[in-house]
């Protein structure tokens, strides 16, 4: 039985047990509007709108699920961004994950910014998404367990030169 380490939310590491870790697929979008991000304030900073995939979706339907649910935003994927791998462990739950983040570049399509689709635990750490200045949002921290903000970032500014 091998061990990894893995991170919270606020940088602690954790020694797992590799044979006891899940596995997990999560999808985000990135919305850009001019030289602006929708970003979802988390905790003490943003995370990317997005989440956990379910069994039975593909990536897509976790996308505007996700991003429907964290926003009130309806999108539609552009461009398949980044894939990116998590070690990270969940401090509420006390459980350790070996994850598949997944970005998409989205435009959005419609609705109107609404934390109603929050559930129960965003209720407690999530605020309703907001439009941020791209400098801004690279002097903030990223509610991640890795920090990918600024290759996202910088993914989506190469995608729009082109």
């Amino acid at each position: 039985m091998g061990k990894v380490i893995t991170t919270d939310y606020y940088g602690n590491k954790h020694e797992a047990n590799l044979d006891d870790m899940m596995t997990s697929i999560h999808v985000y979008g990135i919305a850009i509007e001019g030289n602006k991000a929708l970003i979802s304030p988390q905790f003490d900073g943003y995370d990317w709108p997005g989440g956990t995939f379910k069994i039975g979706e593909d990536t897509i339907q976790t996308l505007k699920r996700e991003f429907k649910e964290e926003t009130g935003l309806d999108v539609e994927p552009i461009k398949l961004l980044d894939v990116e791998t998590s070690l990270f462990h969940h401090y509420k739950r006390g459980t350790d994950h070996h994850s598949l983040l997944v970005f998409y570049l989205v435009k959005v399509i419609g609705g109107e910014i609404s934390d109603a689709g929050f559930d129960v635990d965003e209720k407690e750490y999530a605020q309703l998404a907001k439009w941020m200045p791209i400098s801004e949002i690279r002097k903030m921290k990223h509610a991640c367990s890795i920090d990918i903000a600024d290759k996202v970032l910088d993914l989506v500014i190469a995608e729009a030169k082109q």
